[in-house]
This record gives C-alpha cells, structure tokens and sequence, in this order.
C-alpha cells in the first residue's frame, strides 16, 4: 500500500484477466450482466477505501469547491415508500447527508461530476494522473481473484463482519430492497475500514455507499474484452458495489447500478484510481 500526502491509501493491483458479469445461475443476477472475459493489462493504484468526508472536506477548501447539491440547495434523502420515489431532502448534501456522518466516513450525496472535479483537483496537487475506475477495473478489484457472487463467497448468509449492507436491523428503515438475515451494527454509513477487506486489501468493495466509475452504463460486448471503457456514449454513468440500503441482490460483485450523471443521493460516494505511469517503482 501506499498513501498519499492526503492522508489517501491505494492498493497496487497487478494486472491480469477475470470473468466479469454472472453465470446463468447465480442467484439475484440480473440480463445485463452477460459474463465475458476482459484482460485489464496494466497495474494500476486503487483507493483502499472510499473517498472519505474528511479527505472531501479537504478538497473542497483548498479549491473552493461547492457540489451540486450545495449549489441547488437539496440532495435525495430516503425512499418514500407510499410515494414510489426518493424524497428530496431540502439543505442535503455532503455536509448534511440527513444522517450523522464523522470525517472517517465515505463522503456521499457526491454526483458524478462532483467526483470528476476531485479527480482533477487531486491530479493537479499530485502531478499524476488519478481518475475514476472503469466498469472493469472496478469489478476486477473487487472479485480480487475470485468468482464468487460475493467478496466472502456465495452464501449471502456468510457476510457479517465483511460489509455495511441493509440488514436485519435496517429492514424496517429501507424496505426497498431485501436485507440480509445478519445485523452489521450499522443503519447508515460505517467509517471507512470498519469491516474486513478483500483478498487484496481493499475495503468496503461493496456496501457502505455505491461508488461511481467512469463508463457511460451500456451492454456488455458479447465477446471478450482489453481494458473496455464502456460505453462510447449514454445518457447514464455506471454505479457499482451496494450500499447500505442494499441487500443481497445489489451488494454482489457483478450488479450494475447506473444512473444520472448528475443523481447524488445519501448512499451515493466514490472511490479513486491512480493510474500506474512508472511501473518500476515499488509506490508512486
């Protein structure tokens, strides 16, 4: 690992193929995830964790930057169930997600122009390239080598301790999607960290806030892939990893979220890539 004068961490990721999307029979798959081979060849840096409040915070400061939702003056807040839609919360945003958040928590109701910004803002300090992830180096570094429908395996059952998803404790708060049966200790977002990391070192791979990437959202190709970056074109960006709101059918490895570029909700954060531009140093 390595972090960066942010107070930012990143795990270098080897390059190497996978099998992205699901098999036919994997439970809660969704059609949109045809499963294809994609070679991703070269290493690259991804953030340990979520961006965090505080490194936002940080951001935000030092470049001025106000959000959309600051701007606007409202982020989307919880699901109204009666009404079949998000309730816009009115003064919501990063600073005031309508929950307590401390600065060790991943920063959420983040568009994705507002994580875009970062990226260059950072990139600009840094004097290196960071971005967001692709669809693919995403899931790439989420399965971590594995196959399984979940970063813990393929009983949904299995993962407490390893993810903030919705739970048996959350079920009556968010009651759009079914929870899992084990109770994470969490109702909104955890600090970053909080619960055990991948197989390479990255935490939080799902649940906790979903993390924009990248790609325009589109169909898979139908045959195999080199470091695809989406979509030429759309109207959606892609969203990955679960949430807290999220139980066992969107906190899997390969569902695809997508929305509005411009969508920023109260389980909406992101995470960063530093791409790998001097391969023979041991850390940037």
């Amino acid at each position: 690992t390595w972090v960066n004068r942010w107070n930012m961490k990143f795990v270098r990721i080897p390059a190497g193929e996978f099998t992205a999307g699901s098999s036919v029979s994997e439970t809660e798959r969704s059609t949109n995830e045809t499963p294809h081979r994609v070679r991703i060849t070269k290493p690259f840096w991804l953030g340990a964790t979520h961006v965090t409040v505080g490194q936002f915070a940080a951001f935000a400061k030092a470049s001025n930057y106000r959000t959309a939702a600051e701007r606007e003056g409202w982020a989307y807040g919880a699901w109204n169930e009666r009404a079949k839609k998000w309730n816009r919360l009115d003064g919501g945003s990063w600073k005031n997600p309508g929950f307590p958040q401390g600065d060790e928590h991943p920063v959420v109701c983040i568009n994705w122009h507002d994580a875009a910004a970062f990226c260059d803002w950072l990139s600009a300090q840094e004097g290196r390239k960071y971005r967001l992830p692709t669809e693919a180096e995403w899931e790439y570094t989420c399965r971590a080598g594995k196959s399984t429908a979940y970063p813990w395996g393929d009983n949904p059952d299995a993962g407490q301790g390893w993810a903030n998803c919705s739970d048996a404790t959350a079920k009556a708060e968010f009651t759009l999607f079914p929870a899992f049966t084990w109770s994470d200790g969490y109702l909104h977002t955890a600090p970053v960290a909080t619960f055990r990391p991948n197989a390479w070192g990255v935490y939080d791979a799902v649940g906790n806030a979903l993390q924009w990437c990248g790609d325009w959202f589109g169909d898979y190709p139908a045959g195999p892939g080199v470091d695809p970056q989406g979509a030429a074109e759309g109207k959606e960006r892609v969203l990955r990893g679960g949430a807290f709101i999220y139980g066992p059918s969107r906190c899997r490895c390969a569902f695809r979220g997508r929305n509005s570029p411009d969508f920023r909700n109260f389980y909406v954060g992101f995470r960063v890539l530093l791409v790998d531009d001097e391969p023979k140093h041991s850390a940037p």
